[in-house]
């Protein structure tokens, strides 16, 4: 064996070991090294870290410290709001209490007020009791009083009824002997009395005294022949015409201040003019005469003439917006916007006497027929209710009455429960009729005007005048305050029948009062006295 060969190996195995351990302490002691390295490393990161942790916390420390003064001004401020809570906490306990007492002395005063209120329901109730209790015995003593009242009314009323138609007799006797003065004072005081005590100033010595003493009448002579017609325009225009059987047609004006102005506007004595209308819308007059001949006027005065086909025409009416001419057995249809006559009818009877009825002609024949004529072909014919002879006829709608005039001065009336009454009052022919309300007026060839009062219980004719000519025609003045007549000799009369009027004309005539003498007389001693004449 070769040991030489061992020990090579031996010692090159101490020579390997010996390098690996002196490279596993060169390892190792690299491994220190870096471990230190790292340790030294971590050592850094570890002193930054800290001194960090040391910015932080003193970071820290410095926000703690803020913090803490920020929390110790916010107790402060809670503290602060605790205490203001708190006694907020406490007034709002007050106040509730408050409120509390508040409510119980209110409902303590809701109380009392609801006592006080049921106390005042009682005491109401008592006091509806007693003005009821009062009430009735107020009444039961008005009533009382009323009654003492009535019954010295109706004593005074019935007195002074009886005393007012003997001062209306009285009147009337003083003025006929001439005794003016004193027959004007008696009359108006009749009057005053009728007025106070509502009695009827249409009784017949009351209004026949106002009547005569106001000396209502005026009389003037304007036409030659007899006056057959007189018509009125509109108030806005305020003129009067009259014709005549002359040939006259007469235009007037100033009849309301009592001055009469007078104007011809036609005088031709072949014409016999019968009737008048004035058309109000246009202010056109048409005259018919006797002769066969319409006279047209218009508002300038202007005259036109038409001749017609009619045998002695008498009347015309208006009908439709056109004239019905009536003449003897014949009427004619009139156009008035081509003055011209479009149709002729013959009829079979003879006209008495021309009227109106229920808006229409009614014509009066000879034979005791009546005809109303609610059409030009249109004729409605019936018997006279009573016997005689129609010449005048007027109507009511309002009272329900009819009242035929007959030719030997009576006046049949038929009243809406179809009973007849026959007054009796002229002497001659009915030549007129006119209603106002249930006033008749009527006029005659006996030379009167008479008044008849239809809803008294004894009907008398009450004479408003008298003319010395037969009465041929009548009519009111627009106003109804006079009655304008025209008579057979030409002569135009008017006459008041206004009670206001004529009363005070009568008081503008009083010049003085009664003496204590006079009133003793002819009033009585047991009237006070009173003064009439201011």
């Amino acid at each position: 064996m070769d040991l030489g060969g061992e020990d090579e190996n031996e010692n090159d195995l101490k020579y390997s070991k010996s390098t690996i351990v002196a490279c596993v302490a060169c390892a190792l002691l690299a491994i220190a090294l870096v471990r230190d390295v790292i340790t030294q490393r971590e050592l850094i990161l570890q002193n930054e870290e800290l001194q960090d942790q040391l910015k932080r916390l003193t970071r820290q420390e410095q926000e703690s410290e803020v913090m803490q003064h920020v929390n110790a001004q916010m107790e402060e401020i809670a503290n602060e709001e605790r205490r203001i809570s708190d006694e907020q906490r406490e007034e709002a306990i007050e106040q509730r209490r408050q409120a509390e007492r508040e409510r119980q002395n209110a409902e303590e005063q809701r109380r009392e007020a609801e006592q006080e209120r049921q106390n005042a329901l009682v005491a109401e109730k008592r006091a509806v009791e007693a003005s009821q209790v009062a009430q009735r015995e107020k009444q039961h003593a008005e009533q009382q009083r009323a009654e003492a009242e009535y019954s010295k009314r109706v004593t005074d009323t019935l007195s002074y009824v009886t005393l007012v138609r003997t001062l209306g007799n009285t009147a009337v006797m003083l003025y006929r002997a001439n005794n003016h003065e004193l027959a004007d004072m008696i009359a108006y005081t009749a009057v005053m009395f009728t007025n106070r005590y509502h009695g009827d100033i249409y009784a017949l010595p009351v209004y026949q005294s106002l009547a005569i003493t106001s000396q209502n009448k005026s009389v003037w002579l304007k036409h030659k022949g007899s006056i057959r017609d007189i018509t009125f325009s509109d108030d806005a225009h305020g003129f009067m015409m009259t014709c005549s059987t002359y040939g006259e047609i007469m235009r007037h004006t100033g009849y309301y201040n009592g001055k009469l102005n007078s104007e011809m506007v036609v005088q031709n004595p072949k014409y016999d003019f019968r009737d008048l209308y004035i058309d109000r819308n246009t202010n056109t007059t048409y005259a018919l005469s006797r002769s066969g001949h319409l006279i047209i006027i218009d508002h300038n005065k202007k005259v036109k003439v038409v001749e017609l086909p009619v045998s002695k025409p008498f009347n015309l009416d208006f009908i439709d917006n056109q004239f019905i001419i009536f003449g003897e057995g014949k009427m004619a249809l009139f156009d008035i916007k081509t003055c011209s006559i479009i149709d002729t009818k013959e009829l079979p009877f003879s006209i008495e006497s021309l009227s109106r009825s229920e808006n229409c002609p009614i014509v009066f024949d000879r034979q005791g027929r009546m005809h109303l004529i609610k059409g030009f072909n249109k004729i409605e014919t019936k018997k006279v209710p009573f016997k005689g002879q129609v010449t005048a006829f007027a109507e009511s709608k309002h009272q329900h009455f009819k009242a035929y005039g007959m030719s030997d001065g009576t006046i049949h009336v038929i009243n809406g429960k179809g009973e007849e009454l026959k007054l009796v009052g002229h002497l001659s022919r009915i030549s007129k009729l006119k209603v106002n309300g249930h006033r008749l007026y009527s006029s005659s060839y006996d030379g009167t005007v008479n008044l008849w009062l239809l809803n008294m219980p004894k009907i008398e004719p009450m004479t408003l005048f008298t003319t010395k000519g037969w009465i041929i025609n009548f009519t009111f003045d627009l106003k109804k305050s006079s009655i304008w007549s025209g008579d057979q000799n030409g002569n135009l009369t008017s006459a008041l029948i206004s009670v206001p009027d004529m009363t005070e004309r009568l008081k503008n005539k009083i010049k003085r009062n009664f003496t204590r003498d006079e009133w003793n007389y002819y009033i009585g001693r047991n009237v006070p006295y009173e003064r009439i004449k201011e």
